[in-house]
């Protein structure tokens, strides 16, 4: 499962009202820079930018790769090849 934008709510785009508040009228203002208009999280980890697939303990958005050399980090197991 790829976790969505945070930014846009997975909708790979910003809206924005003419009016501001919580104004019907609203209309697509461009890609979302966040997500690169995906709608999917990138990973954070070392400028990855695979999608993300789950959060680690510090809140950042992780791709499975990733996530598993942070879980082998945390359990220190890193070195044990």
């Amino acid at each position: 499962m790829i976790l969505t934008c945070t930014r846009c709510e997975g909708e790979g785009s910003i809206y924005a009202s003419r009016y501001g508040g919580n104004d019907p009228d609203v209309w697509r203002v461009g890609p979302c820079e966040d997500c690169g208009g995906s709608g999917n999280m990138a990973c954070e980890a070392r400028g990855c930018g695979e999608d993300a697939v789950a959060f680690n303990d510090d809140g950042e958005a992780l791709c499975e790769d990733c996530l598993f050399e942070w879980t082998l980090s945390e359990a220190g197991l890193e070195d044990a090849e």
